[in-house]
């Protein structure tokens, strides 16, 4: 009886966690599981994630988070694939607990910047992005998210400045002309935005053209 039932139960360990252990035995009659396959699963998570399978991805990220609570890469993973839903609370919760195991990450700093401007919380999303160039200075993506935040505040000088650097980390950063041109039309540089979304046209911006074509001449 006591084999019949230890095989019961490594089977449906095994079919739960998709072979996520190395060690399975009894102990005071409960089952010990010992985590070995963290990578490889979300590997599995991430190739999933490449195919746009997102929903199946999260699944995967989420095994492993329940057998290890601090894996940063897993945790991290989801959030990413929770802003690919437009799931921006779960995304949020996910990047404040990576965040929380590692105050250093500039990735995640502005990658939660993001998701904050998409909350609406533009303060809070500069604030990430400060705080991710102090650990990366050469960030683009941080000074880019700080600038599309600046712009909602309607403080268009200092969008410029920070999609400036931007561009100067990154001179093919197509985004950063394109939202540079959108600022600096906003702030009444007209020829400064027109020759912004030539450049984005030409890295092949697709929204590009209908403004050269609304209001440059």
């Amino acid at each position: 009886m006591r084999i019949t039932v230890i095989y019961i139960l490594l089977f449906y360990a095994n079919a739960l966690f998709a072979q996520h252990t190395d060690t399975i035995h009894l102990k005071n009659n409960t089952v010990i599981l010992t985590a070995y396959d963290d990578a490889r699963i979300i590997s599995q998570g991430d190739s999933l994630l490449d195919q746009n399978m997102i929903k199946q991805a999260i699944e995967k990220y989420t095994i492993v988070v329940g057998l290890s609570p601090a894996n940063k890469t897993a945790i991290t993973n989801r959030a990413f694939a929770y802003l690919q839903l437009d799931e921006y609370e779960r995304s949020l919760n996910d990047y404040n607990t990576a965040i929380s195991l590692d105050s250093t990450d500039y990735i995640n700093l502005s990658n939660r910047a993001l998701v904050k401007w998409y909350l609406g919380d533009y303060y809070g999303a500069i604030n990430d992005c400060d705080s991710a160039l102090v650990f990366n200075a050469n960030y683009a993506y941080a000074y880019f998210h700080k600038g599309i935040s600046y712009f909602e505040l309607k403080n268009y000088k200092e969008a410029i400045n920070a999609f400036d650097k931007s561009i100067q980390t990154d001179p093919e950063f197509t985004r950063a002309f394109y939202n540079r041109g959108n600022a600096k039309f906003a702030f009444n540089d007209v020829h400064g935005a027109c020759n912004d979304w030539t450049k984005a046209k030409a890295l092949g911006h697709k929204m590009a053209d209908a403004m050269i074509k609304k209001h440059c001449r």
